[in-house]
């Protein structure tokens, strides 16, 4: 199984990827094009399946693409993913001796708080695997019950009046209310204007945004601002459209667990990618001195505010965390995004130092590369968690921690 969630099948021909084969399974597929130099093909079908193998509960999970594992067991897609950070690891210092441990979602389905859509004239959904094209989706299962209604009022009260192509996101605020956010690659007519400002008037709707060509101020209607709950640490405010994890009942795990395994207590403390302040509330109660770094100026701002009202405090910077500001740190923490933290790892002001790394990863091909650059450095991995933040896909959430030799 490919990290994306595709089948890496064997065939006389050479090795093709192709969606809807579980691992140990024999199948008919037909070749259908290649790309970047990886041929694709297409799945005829199962000739031999595997015991993990189950009908997926989605009507649409072949043809959306969004959940490529929701054709296996929950025990299956477990033992798919810990070989995906088990790979990462293998052969690194201190692997060998360090137990895989693993967070399970609460539940698997109904857990996204978020999701993205797309239009094209009159179609709206969700993109295709490896595609552009757009497929209309009856009902997405993974979504939290206050964003499949609200996909349903946007379909009744905005879908006619759409023009062009352009982006949709949906993200709950607090428990209940949904956040519209609207990006049209052309302008669009009045009555999407005038359908936006209904849509705002329904008490699922607690805000809507609309930007057309992808640039100047957002028309706006009620209020754009979200309200995530992260457990312990309270309710984080942000703008809306703010990054923020997709799995409420996990991402409390997870700040529990990188709390625990930076044991900031009394010490100096530098996060990186701090965003609006998931990790940063919860250390900033305990290290004796953090220093916070975001690039986005609209999410430093909110990580401000946010320890303001908590009552912590911290020292929140824009900057570019691949070249933090200089000082002596006895722990570092990082949440990069999927590009990983090369840059940070190959530079020479900060390695080595700090005591530990906390190192939290979406993606566990760059962490594969960024844990042996942090290797070379002199340090070895102690502590090793995955989180299964997107049941049903093939993507999860990394927690490895590095300690100094």
């Amino acid at each position: 199984m490919g990290r994306g969630g595709d089948a890496v099948v064997e065939t006389p021909r050479g090795l093709v990827l192709m969606p809807g084969a579980l691992p140990g399974e024999l199948v008919e597929l037909v070749r259908t094009k290649s790309k970047r130099g990886a041929a694709r093909g297409r799945l005829i079908r199962v000739l031999e399946s595997v015991a993990g193998r189950r009908e997926p509960p989605c009507a649409d999970a072949s043809r959306c693409g969004g959940c490529p594992l929701m054709i296996a067991s929950p025990q299956l897609q477990r033992e798919i993913k810990q070989s995906f950070l088990a790979d990462a690891c293998r052969g690194l210092p201190g692997a060998d001796e360090t137990e895989l441990e693993w967070v399970d979602s609460p539940v698997t389905l109904g857990y996204r708080r978020r999701a993205r859509l797309a239009w094209h004239r009159d179609t709206v959904g969700y993109r295709q695997l490896h595609s552009k094209r757009i497929t209309p989706v009856g009902e997405c299962i993974v979504l939290v019950q206050p964003l499949r209604q609200a996909w349903d009022e946007l379909l009744a009260h905005l879908g006619s009046s759409l023009r062009g192509a352009g982006q949709i996101q949906l993200q709950l605020t607090d428990s209940t209310r949904v956040l519209v956010d609207l990006h049209a690659e052309g302008d669009q007519p009045p009555e999407l204007f005038a359908a936006c400002e209904t849509l705002c008037t329904l008490p699922l709707i607690a805000g809507v945004t609309l930007r057309t060509r992808g640039e100047g101020q957002a028309a706006s209607w009620g209020e754009t601002r979200v309200a995530i709950r992260t457990g312990a640490t309270g309710v984080l405010e942000g703008p809306g459209g703010v990054f923020s994890q997709a799995n409420d009942g996990v991402n409390e795990r997870l700040i529990e667990a990188v709390v625990r395994l930076a044991e900031p207590d009394g010490l100096r403390v530098l996060e990186l990618h701090c965003g609006i302040g998931n990790f940063t509330v919860g250390l900033a109660a305990r290290a004796s001195s953090l220093v916070a770094v975001e690039r986005d100026p609209l999410a430093v701002e909110a990580c401000q505010r946010n320890l303001k009202r908590l009552g912590r405090k911290a020292r929140v910077t824009v900057g570019d965390a691949n070249h933090p500001p200089k000082g002596r740190y006895d722990v570092v923490v990082l949440d990069p995004p999927r590009q990983g933290a090369k840059a940070l790892f190959e530079a020479a002001a900060v390695w080595p130092g700090p005591r530990r790394v906390v190192y939290v990863s979406c993606d566990t091909a760059t962490l594969a590369r960024d844990l042996r650059l942090a290797t070379a450095k002199g340090y070895h991995i102690d502590r090793l968690i995955g989180f299964d933040m997107f049941p049903q896909t093939a993507h999860l959430e990394s927690l490895v921690r590095l300690v100094r030799d």
